[in-house]
């Protein structure tokens, strides 16, 4: 099975993977950490996006330096609409990668795949299911202030950036609401698995 989940920032979307992972042995995928990985040297996706973009993007250790390439597509949405075709592609074909060889090497049948982005990348299409994380927006802004020390301004900046909450949860098959006590948290989780 393949359980996509999702949440806007701050959501606690971490807790819920570390809980998914130790209890019940998921595979964990985070694109995030994908999303970095695919843009080293060396991978088909850097090579495309040198070439679309140029080389003044590149930094002295011969990789993409990402705040460059943030200033060019940052305000023009057709760069950036390029931008995350050629990322969101790579990331949703190095996802199939990591199940296929997970499958065969470990036999893993059961995994989760954490996006922010789930609807835009597409991953959602690749998910049996997918699971959307809710925090109300005060205590995501109040986590997010005490655990990375970001600015109210910087955070309300990320969170227009995604979906909105009632996008979320029209969209997806279950909405896990992760704003108070862990103890609920779990029951839920535990619900869902059982469906």
């Amino acid at each position: 099975m393949i359980i996509g989940i999702t949440g806007g920032i701050g959501s606690g979307k971490s807790t819920i993977l570390n809980y998914l992972k130790d209890k019940y042995g998921y595979e964990i995928i985070e694109t995030d950490r994908l999303g970095h990985e695919i843009m080293e040297p060396g991978t088909k996706a850097y090579d495309e996006i040198v070439r679309t973009f140029g080389d003044g993007i590149i930094d002295g250790d011969r990789k993409i330096d990402r705040k460059k390439l943030g200033n060019i597509v940052f305000g023009n949405e057709e760069k950036l609409k390029i931008l995350n075709k050629i990322t969101h592609e790579a990331v949703i074909d190095e996802i199939k990668n990591i199940i296929d060889r997970k499958k065969k090497e470990e036999g893993k049948e059961n995994f989760i795949v954490e996006t922010a982005l789930m609807y835009e990348s597409g991953c959602d299409r690749m998910c049996d299911k997918v699971w959307y994380v809710y925090v109300n927006r005060d205590a995501r802004v109040k986590r997010l202030m005490e655990s990375r020390d970001l600015s109210e301004e910087k955070i309300e900046n990320i969170m227009a950036r995604q979906l909105d909450e009632d996008e979320f949860m029209k969209r997806a098959d279950a909405c896990i609401d992760n704003s108070g006590d862990i103890d609920k948290t779990h029951e839920q989780l535990e619900k869902l698995l059982v469906i």
